[in-house]
Order: structure tokens, then C-alpha cells, then sequence
């Protein structure tokens, strides 16, 4: 005891350093020696966060219960069936559906017009002369090669000179129903159906040649093409096919035959 009055001082310094090592201790090890043992079989509260600020929590409601999820509401996309027909006894003949008839006062859609169908047109007569159109060049060689295609294929095929251009018909037919039934074969090349003979020229041209082998009007349609002069058409008529210049006019019909005069060919006026 002496000891401890003449040294107080230095026991109070190590009772207190003491007793700061062992708090040190206790907080970093999370032991509470001041803290009481609830009795057995009851639960400690658990704390209730607060509310942050600008929240509320509805009396009875617990804060961190999830809140309940909206109804989701479906919108079928499709409408209802229309309710079904009354039943008809059996053994009764169906009713005939009922013509639509448009409401009093309403209008036709946008686009369109309400208008009776088009009477048919008259049937033409049946027999006859009848030819099928199938193309119509201003090159005279493209509408000389299509006839040679269709003569070798077995058709009765006529060059015919239609203003300055050469028209390409299969033909005669004494029959409609024989030129419909060619027309159908012939349907690549947009084929129309005519009746008559083949038409007379009406405009002035100047015929340089006549041949009975289609390679011979060949040349002479490409010496003229190729001096420049033109336009040039065919007429073909088995066992003939002319080259004919024009048509002209008759301003410049003088001219022109001394051109092909010039040249070295035989001129014969048709019209």
C-alpha cells in the first residue's frame, strides 16, 4: 500500500491505459460486455428504418412490404364473333343471302364509282377474211426476218406497207374461231385480230425491185440503208416482195427518183 501512495500516479496512468487497450479490444472484436441476454423463446424488435424525406407510410402498412402490382388489363385485338344465326328448321331450303343495298344518303368510298357493268359487245361474224396482225417495224430487215421465222414454222405470212412503217400478218383465215386459235399461238408477239384483205396504199411510193426470194429484197433494202435513203417498206404478196421508197411527197417525188435513178436502180411509181 505504501507503494501504491508513493506511486499513484503511475498506477492511475496504466489503469487507465489499461483500460483503453481493452475497449480498443472490445470494438474491434464487436463484443458488448454491457448488453443483456433476452430471455429464451423471445424475439428482439427488429428496427423499423424511417421513412426518407418526402415519403409517407399509410398507418398498418409496413414500410418495406413491396407495394401490390397494378391489374393488367387485355384489349383483345380481334372483335367478338358475331352472334350466331338463329338455326333454321331442318329440311328447309336455304335462304338466299340478301343483296347489299347501300344506306339512304351514303356515299361510295373515296376512289371509286359505283357504275353498271358495260353491256357486251355484238359478236362479229364468224366467217370471212381474217388476218392477225403481229408486229408492226420501221426497220424494213426486222419485220423481213420475222416473216422468214414464220414461214419456216408453217405460217401464210404478208408484208404490208402502212404509212412508213411494215406491218406483219399471218393469214387468210376463213374462220374467226381460226384466227383466234392462231392469235393464242402467236401470243408473244401481241397478236390483233383483223378483218378484210390486206388494205391498197393510199400514199405515193417508189418501188425499186421486185423478188421471189426473200434474201434478194434483204440486199436491196440494205444498199438503200446504207446510201442514206429512206424510209424504205415491203410489200409481200407470195409468190412476190417489193421494195418500195416512201411514201413521198409529192414536192419531192422528182428528186427523189433522180436519187435512186442515180444510184442504179429501177424506179416504178405506186399509188
Amino acid at each position: 500500500m505504501r507503494w501504491l501512495r508513493e506511486n499513484w500516479i503511475d498506477a492511475l496512468i496504466f489503469a487507465v491505459f489499461a483500460v483503453t487497450v481493452v475497449g480498443i479490444v472490445l470494438f474491434l472484436t464487436g463484443v458488448n460486455p454491457f448488453k443483456t441476454k433476452a430471455p429464451s423463446g423471445v424475439t428482439a424488435p427488429v428496427p423499423i428504418a424511417a421513412p426518407a424525406q418526402g415519403e409517407t407510410t399509410a398507418p398498418g402498412v409496413d414500410a418495406e412490404a413491396p407495394a401490390a402490382e397494378e391489374p393488367v388489363t387485355v384489349v383483345p385485338l380481334l372483335p367478338e364473333a358475331p352472334e350466331a344465326a338463329p338455326e333454321e328448321p331442318a329440311g328447309a331450303p336455304p335462304a338466299e343471302p340478301a343483296a347489299a343495298t347501300p344506306a339512304a344518303g351514303s356515299a361510295a368510298p373515296a376512289g371509286r364509282t359505283e357504275t353498271a357493268p358495260p353491256p357486251a359487245a355484238p359478236a362479229g361474224p364468224e366467217t370471212g377474211i381474217f388476218r392477225v396482225s403481229v408486229g408492226a417495224f420501221g426497220n424494213p430487215l426486222n419485220a423481213l426476218a420475222l416473216a422468214q421465222k414464220l414461214e419456216a414454222q408453217g405460217y401464210a405470212v404478208r408484208l404490208e406497207p402502212v404509212g412508213r412503217v411494215t406491218r406483219v400478218a399471218v393469214g387468210p383465215f376463213t374462220r374467226r374461231g381460226d384466227a383466234v386459235q392462231a392469235a393464242e399461238r402467236l401470243a408473244d408477239y401481241e397478236p390483233q385480230i383483223y378483218r378484210g384483205d390486206s388494205p391498197e396504199p393510199t400514199q405515193t411510193y417508189l418501188q425499186v425491185g421486185a423478188f421471189k426470194q426473200l434474201a434478194s429484197a434483204e440486199a436491196t433494202v440494205r444498199a438503200l440503208r446504207d446510201q442514206g435513203i429512206g424510209p424504205v417498206v415491203l410489200q409481200y404478196r407470195k409468190p412476190w416482195i417489193k421494195v418500195w421508197v416512201g411514201p413521198v411527197a409529192p414536192e419531192q417525188l422528182a428528186a427523189l427518183k433522180r436519187r435512186l435513178v442515180e444510184a442504179g436502180f429501177e424506179v416504178v411509181e405506186v399509188r
